[in-house]
């Protein structure tokens, strides 16, 4: 769990600092001209890469049981379940089952 949880921090991180970048190259005074383009589409397709695993990471991996319920409340809403079917059967179906 620990390395998804690291992976997943890492990739959210250069996915931000890839649009960072962007903000950045946009943001500069100079002109515009074929290297800025050039570092404008890399940083934005590293961005997309970055911020797509880890939303995948999110919605499909491991890292989705941390919001999930709690081990002990998962646990006793099974048992929950079949006494209330149990409740449910009528006596005399037990009756004629028997």
């Amino acid at each position: 769990m620990l390395e998804e949880m690291l992976m997943f921090g890492i990739s959210t991180l250069l996915g931000l600092g890839c649009l960072g970048a962007t903000a950045w190259i946009i943001h500069n005074p100079e002109t515009l001209d074929v290297d800025k383009i050039f570092s404008i589409i890399a940083c934005l397709m590293l961005a997309l890469i970055f911020l797509g695993i880890s939303a995948w990471m999110l919605l499909h991996a491991q890292l989705r049981e941390l919001w999930g319920p709690e081990p002990s409340a998962a646990a006793s809403k099974p048992r929950e379940a079949s006494v209330k079917k149990e409740e449910a059967i009528p006596e005399e179906a037990k009756k004629s089952a028997s």
